[in-house]
């Protein structure tokens, strides 16, 4: 679908100090004339953007990590939540569905956390040109 996020560096005060720190992921369809689908039941399940953690909780906490369609939505966002994105993601990059990411973290130890990802839930493509 898309390059996938393999880094994102954010810097907080290991006191909790800090402000939190806020990126946008782009989930795009770049192959043309092509529709994405959750898997599970095409056009009618949502596809779902997931914290993943792959050291269950043995670092950071997927807790750390609030999702939301807009900037604006971050605040209200469930920590570690899911995000339900809709049923289909469209091909081109005017369709690029854009998911937003708030690092806030309580007080950590310094140093690399890399148990943290996103996932999508499986997908299917189907062409949908002439």
């Amino acid at each position: 679908m898309s390059v996938p996020a393999v880094k994102l560096k954010a810097m907080q005060a290991s006191d909790g100090s800090s402000a939190a720190v806020d990126f946008v992921y782009w989930l795009v369809a770049d192959d043309v004339d092509r529709t994405y689908y959750a898997a599970s039941d095409p056009g009618v399940d949502d596809i779902v953007v997931s914290v993943v953690d792959a050291a269950a909780g043995a670092s950071m906490l997927p807790t750390t990590l609030r999702l939301a369609l807009s900037a604006e939505d971050l605040a209200t966002a469930t920590p570690g939540a899911a995000l339900d994105i809709g049923t289909e993601v469209l091909s081109g990059s005017v369709n690029a569905v854009a998911v937003h990411v708030r690092v806030d973290s309580a007080a950590i130890a310094a140093g690399i956390y890399e148990n943290l990802s996103l996932a999508t839930n499986p997908l299917i493509s189907q062409y949908t040109g002439d």
